[in-house]
């Protein structure tokens, strides 16, 4: 019982000293799934609508990423965590600093950023306005999120409608 409850402590501390910007996962995620998609099959999403802090560059990172692949994304030392397991990272820049990140889980907020062709997942200021639907993945919804001037690049996602009563998975 001992061992357990010294897990469940360690887990909790490890959890508390993320420095994810909770605030703006919040303010994201509610973007991204309160109201319905628009005539065009989405809605669009302002990035620097969301954020309160200068950034000149938004980078997107999946699971087992590790400091070296962000370095080298980033263009400097990432000093933070890799990507854990089931996570996924939006991650700010501004001046060759990191100025925030948002980490979430994938389970509890299945959230796909998409990249225009050959980008790798980078996003400067001035493409940040973006397109977001859900779409029948097999069993699940999935949200997308993709930068407008690209949506119709996985426009064929759009017509994967859920049947009725499917949930995102939690």
């Amino acid at each position: 019982m001992k061992v357990y409850i010294l897990t469940l402590l360690a887990l909790f501390l490890f959890a508390g000293c993320s420095d994810s910007n909770d605030s703006l996962k919040e303010k994201l995620e509610e973007a991204v799934t309160d109201g319905a998609a628009g005539t065009k099959g989405y809605k669009t999403i302002q990035m620097t609508d969301l954020t309160d802090f200068e950034w000149d560059t938004m980078y997107y990172f999946q699971p087992n990423d590790d400091k070296k692949s962000i370095s080298d994304a980033i263009g400097f030392k990432w000093e933070g965590e890799p990507v854990a397991l089931g996570q996924h990272r939006l991650l700010f820049v501004n001046d060759g600093q990191v100025v925030s990140y948002i980490d979430y889980i994938y389970s509890e907020f299945p959230l796909f950023v998409y990249g225009c062709e050959g980008d790798k997942w980078v996003y400067p200021k001035s493409r940040t306005e973006f397109a977001s639907f859900k779409y029948c993945n097999g069993e699940e919804q999935v949200y997308t999120f993709i930068p407008v001037e690209c949506v119709e690049n996985i426009r064929d996602l759009m017509e994967r409608k859920c049947p009725e009563g499917t949930e995102i998975t939690k």
